[in-house]
Parts: C-alpha cells; sequence; structure tokens
C-alpha cells in the first residue's frame, strides 16, 4: 500500500533524515512498517519551530513532500490553493490518503483527494475547546464562526471515508453521521519503553509531575494552587513541569506569579520541552504521581499512557473521555478545583494499597495501547478499506 499523510505540523529534512516531534513521528515510523511507501505532506516550519524537531524517522520507506510554511489560518484558507495544488501532483502515486485532524487545511486537502480513497484520524474538536479561549468577545465570535465552518466541512468530507476517533465523545458525536467509523487510541509507547515498579513515593520531597503543552487549560494554575495546599498543611512536595508554551503565551510568568502568591516559589521548577523518548521519559521513572488537571473537555492525553507505562500512578480531573479511558486505574478529580486536587494527591500519598493498586492496573492497561497494537489494528483497516472491504 502506497499512503500519504497530510497533518499541520511541520517536518524538515536534514542530512538525508526527516525530522518532526517525536510524538507524531513514532506513530508515522509505525504505520510506517505496514506500508510499500509512506509519503508525507508536511509544512516547512516556521522560523524558530526547530528546536521541537527531536525526532528522526527510521523508516527507509518514507518520503517527505514539502509544502510551503504554514502561516496564520486566514492565510492557509485563503491560499489553499497553493498547499493542494502540490497534494494533487502527487496523488497518481498513492493508493489511499490519511488526514490527521482537526487542521485548517482539512476540507480543502480532501476535497482535493476526492480521486483516491481518504481515510480520517480526529484527535480532537475544536468546538469543545472553544470556552476555555481567553479572547475578546468580538475575537471569540470570529474564531467561533470558523471553527463551525471548519466542522461541517470535515464532517462532509469524513462522510465519504474511514474515520477513526480517538475517544468515545468523538465515536459518540460522529455515530449515525458516519458509516465507517472507527475507534483507535493514539499514543507513543513501544514495548521497549516500559518501566516496571510497584510503589512510588517512598522517599521526600514527592514529586509531582507533569508534562506536555502549557497551556492554562491543563489546569496548570490550578496544580499550583494545589501545591501550596499541601506545603501548607507541613507536606515536602514538589512540582515538575515538562513541556512547551505556546508561541506568545505568557503562562510561565502566569506560574511563576501563582506559585509566589501560594509560597512555593522554590518548590516549582520548569524542565523546559524534553523530546520524547529516553529524555522525556526520565522524568517519569523519577516522579512519584502524575498530574493532569485539564479544565475542559478534550481526547485522552497521550501523557497519561506514558505515566502509567513508567508506573508513576495519576490523579486526573474528571472531563472527557479520562473517566472512560482509564477505568479505575487513576485518581479522578473534578475540574477546576485546586482543593479537590490536593486532596487526590494526599489520597495517594497516605494509602499505598491504593496507589499499587493503580500502578499495576495502570502498567497493564497502557501494555494494551502500544504502538505496535493501536497502529497495527489501524493499518489492517485502512488496507480493508483500500481494497473496497467496507464498500
Amino acid at each position: 500500500m502506497r499512503l500519504g499523510f497530510y497533518y499541520h505540523i511541520p517536518a524538515i529534512e536534514k542530512d538525508g533524515k526527516i525530522l518532526m516531534p517525536g510524538y507524531l513521528g513514532r506513530f508515522l515510523d509505525a504505520l510506517a512498517g505496514y506500508c510499500q511507501e509512506l509519503v508525507l505532506f508536511q509544512h516547512l516550519p516556521n522560523p524558530g519551530e526547530n528546536a521541537n524537531f527531536d525526532y528522526k524517522i527510521r523508516s527507509e520507506n518514507v518520503r517527505l513532500i514539502s509544502l510551503p510554511v504554514r502561516g496564520s489560518v486566514p492565510n492557509r484558507m485563503l491560499h489553499a490553493g497553493k498547499f493542494t495544488k502540490i497534494l494533487e501532483r502527487h496523488l497518481p502515486q498513492l493508493d489511499a490518503i490519511l488526514f490527521r485532524g482537526p487542521t485548517p487545511l482539512l476540507p480543502a486537502m480532501a476535497n482535493a483527494s476526492k480521486t483516491i480513497p481518504t481515510i480520517f484520524l480526529i484527535v480532537g474538536d475544536y468546538l469543545a475547546g472553544f470556552s476555555s479561549l481567553q479572547q475578546p468577545w468580538w475575537r471569540k465570535g470570529l474564531i467561533y464562526a470558523w471553527e463551525l465552518y471548519n466542522d461541517r466541512r470535515q464532517l462532509h468530507f469524513a462522510k465519504r471515508g474511514l474515520v477513526f476517533v480517538n475517544s468515545d465523545i468523538l465515536y459518540d458525536k460522529f455515530t449515525g453521521k458516519i458509516e465507517n467509523l472507527k475507534q483507535t487510541r493514539t499514543t507513543t509507547l513501544s514495548r521497549d519503553d516500559f518501566f516496571k515498579r510497584e510503589d512510588t513515593c517512598q522517599e521526600r520531597p514527592i514529586r509531582l509531575l507533569y508534562t506536555g503543552r502549557m497551556d492554562p487549560a491543563k489546569g496548570l494554575l490550578d496544580m499550583v494552587s494545589a501545591l501550596g495546599i499541601l506545603a501548607a498543611e507541613g507536606e515536602d512536595i514538589v512540582l515538575d513541569l515538562v513541556g512547551w508554551p505556546e508561541e506568545g503565551s505568557d503562562i510561565l510568568s502566569q506560574i511563576e506569579k501563582t506559585a509566589a502568591q501560594n509560597g512555593v516559589a522554590n518548590r516549582v521548577f520548569y524542565h523546559g520541552y524534553k523530546a520524547v523518548g529516553p529524555e522525556l521519559f526520565a522524568y517519569y521513572k523519577n516522579a512519584d504521581l502524575y498530574l493532569i488537571a485539564s479544565q475542559a473537555s478534550e481526547g485522552f492525553p497521550r501523557t497519561i499512557w506514558e505515566a502509567m507505562a513508567h508506573s508513576t500512578p495519576v490523579v486526573a480531573t474528571r472531563v472527557g473521555t479520562i473517566p472512560d479511558f482509564v477505568k479505575g486505574a487513576a485518581g479522578l478529580v473534578p475540574p477546576k478545583d485546586p482543593e479537590a486536587l490536593a486532596k487526590g494527591v494526599i489520597n495517594l500519598m497516605d494509602h499505598p494499597e491504593i496507589r499499587r493498586k493503580y500502578i499495576k492496573k495502570g502498567f497493564d492497561l497502557a501494555s494494551q495501547n502500544t504502538l505496535e497494537v493501536q497502529v497495527g489494528e489501524m493499518a489492517n483497516k485502512i488496507q480493508a478499506w483500500v481494497e473496497g472491504e467496507y464498500a
């Protein structure tokens, strides 16, 4: 199978190797194992984006077709033709194409690919995260109108294709609207990444960990406030933050200010961006508990799988598909509630039997959601779609 792939995350070619962020590169390397050739249609980076290109594609059957720099969303939509023309030139060489979404150019790129089987991997919902946007009312109105338009156009083209979604919420959203709808689990984990241990919280200070995008919607300020509550109660505890802020975001200064207000400025450590793989996974191995305090509905965070795979018990907020996926393998608390978050941490610190149960159940659950398992199942279904078995 000669499979194309499009997503808005940039990639570059350097010294004969394709480089991109690790969370996407690991998926594509796994997918390439089921393809005769995997052809990537990805944008050239904006200035300053090279720092996150930490992963080299290993598979020899992967080829990169560079698209122009993304630019702003309005610019991309107004000049969609300059992207679709490049894609159209290569369609005769492909048996099918996979689009990861949501992404601003998905409708235009899917429309240009009508001559071959199309597959969609939908991993989020722009509309679901709208309420957490911190924008003036007039700008939020414009953004909402665009997101609604993009969502409807995405659905229009997805109805014609094979669609994978990575959450129960998205599955419910599309049930009855899309005929060929499948569920999958998105992950960065390979079988070789797992780290087994029986327990944590054996030494002081207790190390809390968050990894991922440094975004206020992830509840980062709630984590810092919860840390303040725990420290005020006499707990010897610290918070490690690993990840990257969005361009132009002031989240790091907000974290610093909140930490100072809660008396924990010397207990919050920001370590910057770390590459997916040994560099990032070392933080899970050294952590006692993993926190994610998302404030609104979202798909299942891949970082929870990463924590569970490294025997790190999880405390998460009860939002989106997290309760459905963790299946009793993590402590769940209400969102936007630092006191509840602090109690969730204390519950695991003070009850080793619960902590060890979460470690074992989480490890077993993550073992079922490796790249080898999930991508293998996806590739088999794509092959069947290309061969017309779902017609």
